[in-house]
């Protein structure tokens, strides 16, 4: 099983999202979200922001999917609501 997080990556564009997992045997739901460690910014017209940062990659917010067996992953929000 697998804790399934959504990721909106800082910047401007196409949309840049990405999953972030993990491993539900070490990892409760509450360490999993405490692994996205908060930060404070500023934007380039001066305003400021909390993000967060994981392994490395900064992110705009965070969105907690569910628990998933391992070869049952979302590869998609289609997908995701189309489970619901």
């Amino acid at each position: 099983m697998r804790h399934v997080f959504k990721g909106k990556k800082l910047g401007w564009g196409d949309d840049k999202t990405e999953g972030v997992w993990f491993d539900a045997d070490h990892y409760t739901k509450e360490e999993a979200e405490a692994e996205f460690k908060p930060y404070q910014g500023v934007t380039q017209r001066g305003y400021d922001y909390t993000g967060y940062e994981y392994d490395g990659e900064r992110y705009h917010h965070y969105t907690y999917l569910g628990e998933f067996e391992d070869d049952d992953m979302p590869t998609s929000d289609a997908d995701l609501w189309n489970r619901k």
